[in-house]
This record gives structure tokens, sequence and C-alpha cells, in this order.
């Protein structure tokens, strides 16, 4: 929201200058409502590889270092929080060799719509094997 006159800076000879490499998030992340559907673990690595990211929102990085970094997620909660946020289509993922958990980060633009939880058909089917199994 704009401003009808501008913010005086707290500390004036303090100003932050963006750096040569530089991280943003997309304010439409709070003012859509996003991160109120962020379990703790996705937030936490979708802030990470946004903190890493080139100016294409792309990075890559090993589980066991993002892991290292982030103590306080294990590879299982992040594996899981990758998946969420490709279900939620804000990330792309490409492993470096089939199967390997390890690959290629590409932050996407935040979707104009939310994907609903219950018309993703991977949601629908993971539901219905557990149900079985």
């Amino acid at each position: 929201m704009p401003l009808k006159k501008p913010l005086v800076p707290v500390i004036p000879n303090s100003i932050r200058k963006i750096p040569r490499s530089f991280a943003w998030l997309d304010h439409r992340l709070r003012t859509e409502n996003w991160i109120e559907d962020f379990e703790p673990e996705e937030f936490a690595l979708y802030l990470f590889l946004t903190l890493v990211a080139d100016q294409h929102g792309l990075s890559c990085w090993r589980l066991d270092i993002i892991e290292r970094a982030m103590p306080a997620f294990q590879d299982h909660q992040l594996c899981k929080a990758r998946d969420e946020l490709i279900r939620k289509r804000l990330l792309a993922f490409r492993p470096w060799n089939i199967g390997d958990p390890d690959g290629t980060y590409q932050l996407l633009p935040i979707p104009s719509v939310k994907p609903s939880p219950n018309n993703d058909l991977q949601t629908v089917l993971a539901g219905i094997l557990k149900t079985v199994s």
C-alpha cells in the first residue's frame, strides 16, 4: 500500500542497500494470504531458497546442506516441504539424477490463484493409497 508521505528512517546513517547478490520475497505471500497456508518447514524452506537464489530464482543445493543450514528441520520434513511447495506451484525441482534427493531448485512466480488441495490429483491418490495400506 503506498504511503501518502515517505517514512523517515529510524537510523538515517544506516540505510540498507541492495547488494549485487540479492533475494526478495513477493509481498503477495502476505497480501493474498499464502503464508497462512504454509507449514513452518514449508515457509523455512521457501525463505532459505529465496535467500540463496540467483536473479532467476535458481539454486542448486544438497538436502544435507540445507538441513545443516536449518537444524530445526530434518531431511524428511524438508522433502515433504519441497513436495508441498511444488504442489502449490511455488517451486520447481529437477533432481540431478533419477531418484536423487538433491538437484536444481527454481522459485516460481506466485500463481494468480491458489491451487485447491482437494482438486490436486496427487493429493487424492495419496489419500487413497493411505487408506488401502
